[in-house]
């Protein structure tokens, strides 16, 4: 391996005692390896020192690093470039400030980590919705998860970070006092700015128990008349600050069946539930299968686990729409099932998410780089082909624009894209990202006195 023994040698001697240092056979994998890095090495840190540490060797080394610890954000555009990855799991610390009602962690903790832990003492944290997703990841690119209608996007709940920049030097409590221009920047555009050691997040104390009712209703190869039942249905609905529901084109077990998979989820009591999500209940939909549950916060997003697992080839993207119009819905169906009937595809999904936009829009709209622009679409949607073979690729890569292509025609202003940062194409225009050319301007005079080579440049081009 090209100079890995040299380097092994080298950089063991600057780190932790006991700091594992592998070569390419133990690259951690990816949620979408199509652009997963493929490093000289992979160091997995105990500690700041160790990531400080870490940094400062690869740039006497002039290696680019990259950090990842939950390692689902899609499409790593420039993943060639990078040598060493950092692999953050090792920070994953977790303290519970009850009185100050906030929550510290390590850089690489995943959410299920950070809700059992806030669980435990009685709490509820915004945060994402799979467990095994970075939470640094997930909250400085918006934070969408199921509490988002109650207590706004995870990004507007962070406190104060510790950030390692491209020199290696750590800047520690940064927050809108300390540093407001960083402040801004890194809440929206996230690594492009540096590594995240440590965070700070508000948490809420829990109600109803900290329990939650969800329902899973699957339609198995649904009739037209059907689709455009259950759309209208959730198309319908007035969604509370306790509502979320996710649905999704999938092939389900153990028939694989195209179906249309819907997940409803409420905060509290099961007759409130029943009430606010009953026009999809209607049993004049008759659904397949019907199953619901009360979940506490540790089990609060379990049933996404399965579709999360790393190792696909996943070219796909994420962006917000205005609003689903049946006509589009028919259209991504069929392109969904055209392609998911290809040999290695059927794990291939389309997903589309809603909840309460009331107090994620409360926020101000210069606060974060994390813009009002995507605050207040209706629908959340995300294209993820799924697959193996590399053979894949191009059929994938055309599968994944046409959709988009639908969705900006028939479901937004076209003038006004809005591809969510952690999913956005290889050449998606930043304008399309951070809200137009006047943000991106500020973004990249910040970008320029933190980061002026680039080095973090792994997920945008800032040149």
């Amino acid at each position: 391996m090209e100079n890995f023994q040299e380097y092994l040698a080298e950089i063991t001697s600057r780190l932790s005692l006991g700091v594992k240092v592998v070569g390419k056979e133990g690259t951690v994998e990816r949620y979408d390896q199509s652009t997963a890095p493929d490093p000289v090495m992979t160091v997995f840190p105990h500690s700041e020192e160790d990531v400080i540490e870490v940094v400062r060797y690869c740039r006497e080394k002039g290696l680019k690093c990259f950090a990842q610890s939950g390692g689902h954000s899609w499409r790593v555009k420039n993943h060639r470039t990078i040598d060493v990855v950092i692999c953050m799991r090792g920070l994953n610390k977790v303290f519970v400030d009850e009185p100050d009602q906030t929550v510290t962690f390590g850089g690489g903790i995943i959410v299920g980590e950070l809700i059992n832990a806030v669980a435990e003492k009685g709490f509820d944290v915004t945060t994402g919705l799979a467990n095994t997703v970075g939470v640094v990841g997930a909250v400085l690119y918006g934070g969408l998860g199921r509490y988002v209608g109650r207590y706004g996007h995870g990004v507007d709940n962070l406190v104060t970070v510790n950030l390692v920049d491209s020199d290696g030097t750590i800047h520690r409590n940064v927050n809108g006092t300390t540093n407001p221009e960083l402040w801004w920047a890194i809440r929206g555009a996230g690594a492009a700015f540096g590594i995240i050691t440590k965070a700070t997040m508000k948490i809420y104390p829990q109600t109803n128990g900290g329990l939650s009712w969800t329902c899973t209703l699957i339609f198995s190869n649904p009739s037209r008349e059907t689709i455009e039942k259950v759309f209208k249905a959730i198309n319908s609905t007035h969604y509370g600050d306790s509502m979320f529901v996710l649905f999704s084109f999938a092939f389900v077990p153990p028939m694989g069946y195209p179906s249309l998979v819907i997940a409803l989820w409420f905060y509290g009591p099961e007759s409130q539930a029943e009430k606010a999500w009953a026009r999809v209940l209607d049993p004049s939909l008759r659904p397949d299968f019907k199953q619901t549950s009360i979940l506490p916060a540790e089990r609060l997003n379990d049933s996404n686990d399965a579709g999360c697992s790393a190792g696909y080839r996943r070219p796909g993207l994420a962006m917000g729409i205005e609003r689903l119009e049946i006509t589009a819905f028919f259209e991504i169906w069929d392109l969904w099932l055209e392609f998911g009937q290809s040999e290695d595809a059927e794990n291939s999904v389309v997903v589309m998410e809603r909840f309460s936009k009331e107090k994620t829009l409360e926020a101000s709209d210069e606060g974060t780089a994390f813009s009002r622009f995507h605050r207040g679409i209706v629908y959340e949607v995300s294209i993820a082909p799924a697959y193996k073979d590399p053979k894949l690729d191009q059929k994938a890569n055309e599968f994944t624009s046409k959709v988009r292509d639908v969705l900006i025609q028939k479901c937004s202003d076209p003038g006004k894209i809005r591809a969510y940062p952690t999913g956005s194409g290889l050449n998606e225009p930043l304008e399309n990202i951070f809200d137009g050319k006047e943000r991106v301007e500020k973004l990249l005079s910040i970008k320029k006195k933190w980061d002026p080579e680039n080095y973090w440049g792994a997920f945008f081009d800032t040149k």
